[in-house]
């Protein structure tokens, strides 16, 4: 009987997972795996189906003869040898089963979190956080973020605001990020994720990211997005594909420096993000909020400054209430 697809796939993941588990950071050969990868969905189950078996028996003889015989690039083109692997593989997930008190005794245990957290950034404030793989965040004013590590996975939860990655490689357990309708997937990279609440952009300082619905199918897979050094990508609330952008990647680390940095935004975004940095809200109130774009570069420091100099850049006029600061619409002036 020929090999299934799984188990082609089974094959293919376990000679990328010899050729690399000791290869350097900087091997080229990390890059074509990384786009194998992230190919598909398929692709990643069948690598986590390696990954679990050798994190769990590292030393057992079973899997250092799997090491032995999936090493060798002609062993992949014969049969023999090709039952041989999948009854390896096999036997050892099975091991596990049986050792973790059967099947769902292994997925229970291995669907418990290793570590979890979660931050609240004060306004005002800019907070990093190093996780205890290495990963570093770095997180601006008013963002809420949870963080789960699982054993085949590191999951993070951006419920508000925006935050920079610098990932530690870890092929084992992709990073994950969850911002509402968008999935965004990486091995080891420095990128920027910003959530407002009508758009979710991306942006790449080096590394390679896959940016996605939440949603699962084949729709999923066609619409996925892969970014690399410098490209930015929004995904918006009434159109879950995510698009590129022509915004550029530097100016989602500019709060790192304390600065705030607009490109052609409209005032949604900027009530929403300056909102961050104040008490009291900042609300564009329609029609006047998807009309007007401006492109500015201020400092954090002077964000109550920019916002009584906007009536100077549009024909809007800033109204303070006792509850929220109101940007509306001036029709007087020309």
């Amino acid at each position: 009987m020929p090999p299934s697809h799984t188990d082609k796939l089974r094959e293919v993941a376990i000679g990328w997972f010899i050729r690399i588990k000791d290869a350097e950071a900087d091997d080229p050969l990390r890059t074509k795996f990384e786009q194998w990868l992230m190919a598909s969905a398929a692709h990643q189950q069948a690598y986590a189906d390696v990954t679990k078996v050798w994190s769990s028996f590292d030393s057992t003889p079973a899997l250092e003869k799997l090491a032995d015989i999936a090493d060798q690039d002609a062993f992949f083109q014969q049969s023999t040898r090709t039952k041989r692997i999948k009854n390896v593989v096999a036997g050892a997930i099975a091991a596990v089963a049986i050792g973790m008190g059967g099947v769902l005794g292994f997925q229970t245990w291995h669907a418990q979190p290793v570590m979890q957290m979660v931050a609240q950034v004060e306004v005002g404030q800019v907070q990093s956080q190093r996780l205890e793989d290495g990963t570093l965040m770095t997180m601006n004013t008013g963002t809420d973020i949870e963080v789960t590590y699982y054993r085949d996975r590191r999951l993070v939860t951006l419920k508000r605001g925006e935050a920079i990655f610098e990932v530690a490689r870890d092929e084992s357990r992709p990073f994950i990020i969850d911002s509402g309708k968008t999935k965004i997937t990486v091995l080891g990279t420095r990128f920027a994720v910003n959530r407002l609440q009508k758009l979710v952009r991306v942006s790449v300082d080096h590394g390679t990211v896959k940016v996605e619905p939440q949603s699962v199918g084949d729709a999923t897979l066609a619409s996925a997005l892969i970014l690399h050094d410098g490209e930015v990508a929004e995904v918006k609330q009434d159109a879950p594909k995510p698009v590129r952008s022509h915004h550029q990647a530097s100016d989602a680390f500019a709060f790192e420096k304390g600065m705030v940095v607009f490109e052609q935004a409209d005032l949604d975004e900027i009530a929403e993000t300056l909102s961050r940095y104040r008490k009291l809200p900042l609300i564009a109130e329609a029609p006047v909020s998807g009309k007007v774009h401006i492109s500015s570069m201020l400092k954090t420091n002077a964000i109550e400054t920019f916002i009584h100099q906007m009536p100077e850049m549009a024909p809007v006029q800033i109204v303070p209430t006792a509850t929220a600061t109101l940007i509306k619409s001036n029709s007087v002036k020309k």
